[in-house]
């Protein structure tokens, strides 16, 4: 869920987060927003700052996480969600096999189709680097007041719900609203 807002909050432009972080009587959902990037820059930062300790890159984790949920993705459908070529995921997963990150395997119904599913590597390194950032928020919730850790959890309850609600529409249209 936190990836969720973390991919919606970089939709807003850098002008609407300083003008909402103004309190110039910008509507909440931005303030919140506003709000909400600057814990995903924090975030971020410690995770890049994990990251450079391993080899994994951020292209490889995108790819590990998307493989991790959606399970065995043929290449033409990863190219897509990296928004690359075929020929740049083809080099991207290379490199992700010889580090037993993933693997290719063929499609039972059609040969010529090859999917790319996530390793047991794979799995410990994204489950690693998952640990870490659970850890590492768990820790800034733990430093709050116990009325404050209980008003976040209503609130990413009520989050995660809306969401859900609004994700059939999203689906539909092809795409959601990012604001």
């Amino acid at each position: 869920m936190f990836d969720v807002l973390i991919s919606l909050c970089l939709t807003i432009s850098v002008t609407r987060i300083n003008a909402a972080a103004a309190g110039d009587g910008t509507d909440l959902p931005t303030r919140i927003m506003a709000e909400l990037d600057g814990l995903i820059r924090h975030r971020r930062r410690q995770m890049t700052m994990r990251w450079s300790l391993t080899d994994v890159s951020t292209t490889h984790l995108h790819v590990l996480m998307v493989l991790d949920s959606d399970g065995p993705v043929p290449m033409g459908r990863l190219a897509q969600t990296l928004l690359c070529s075929d020929p740049n995921a083809t080099g991207i997963i290379d490199r992700m096999e010889e580090r037993r990150l993933v693997e290719r395997i063929r499609d039972e119904r059609d040969r010529r189709v090859v999917h790319v599913r996530i390793t047991d590597e794979g799995r410990r390194t994204l489950e690693e680097l998952q640990a870490f950032r659970e850890r590492h928020m768990k820790r800034i919730f733990e430093h709050m007041p116990p009325a404050d850790q209980r008003l976040c959890l209503r609130a990413f309850r009520t989050i995660r719900r809306t969401a859900e609600l609004l994700q059939p529409e999203n689906d539909s249209a092809g795409q959601g609203s990012a604001a």
